[in-house]
């Protein structure tokens, strides 16, 4: 398997920092709003308008690195299954797939942004805050989610074509078998205990 770029690896980080830095803001946030309503009975003004918009950046930020990590969730009973070549020929049309619903998906995100930017979009809540940067973030975490499963998915494509046995190599089906491995064990755990 061929490695990710280095710069696409790096801004994977960088989101994932940064939505754990909005994710920490958030919290501090949140329980300032909850002592200052208990303690003074007054919230934090625009508190739930900030925290919306933090909640979607959050949400959708580390879902390019959490696709390079492979901690997406993924089944492939049927496929490990096939032979080589039926493996090959669904990797090439997942492959096709990713692309052609990552199009679809950005370039609708896309439209979004743009609205929202020219429409000057707001929240509904005391603050009115513009809505266009977090959806800017949604479509460039979205983007470059995209890009690295298509990277991934060609990538495995291609070590199939090339007739590199993937059940060795693969850093997702090595995953796969220790999260397995990690289940058998805790289920043999607890039958012995019993």
């Amino acid at each position: 398997m061929r490695t990710l770029p280095g710069p696409l690896r790096a801004l994977s980080q960088t989101l994932v920092i940064i939505a754990g830095i909005l994710l920490i803001l958030l919290t501090l946030l949140t329980v300032a709003d909850v002592v200052g309503r208990n303690l003074w009975d007054q919230s934090i003004l625009g508190a739930v308008d900030i925290s919306t918009l933090a909640l979607v950046a959050i949400a959708f930020l580390g879902l390019a690195a959490a696709e390079i990590d492979g901690r997406h969730v993924s089944v492939d009973l049927l496929e490990m299954n096939l032979p080589t070549r039926e493996r090959t020929t669904l990797a090439l049309i997942r492959t096709l797939l990713l692309l052609i619903v990552g199009a679809v998906l950005s370039w609708g995100i896309l439209g979004t942004v743009v609205s929202a930017f020219e429409r000057s979009e707001t929240t509904n809540g005391i603050l009115r805050l513009a809505t266009w940067p977090v959806k800017s973030a949604l479509l460039a975490a979205f983007v470059l989610f995209f890009v690295v499963a298509i990277w991934n998915s060609l990538n495995e494509y291609l070590d199939m074509r090339d007739g590199k046995r993937l059940d060795d190599e693969s850093h997702i089906v090595h995953q796969a078998q220790a999260e397995a491995q990690l289940i058998t064990h805790t289920v043999i755990d607890r039958e012995e205990k019993k």
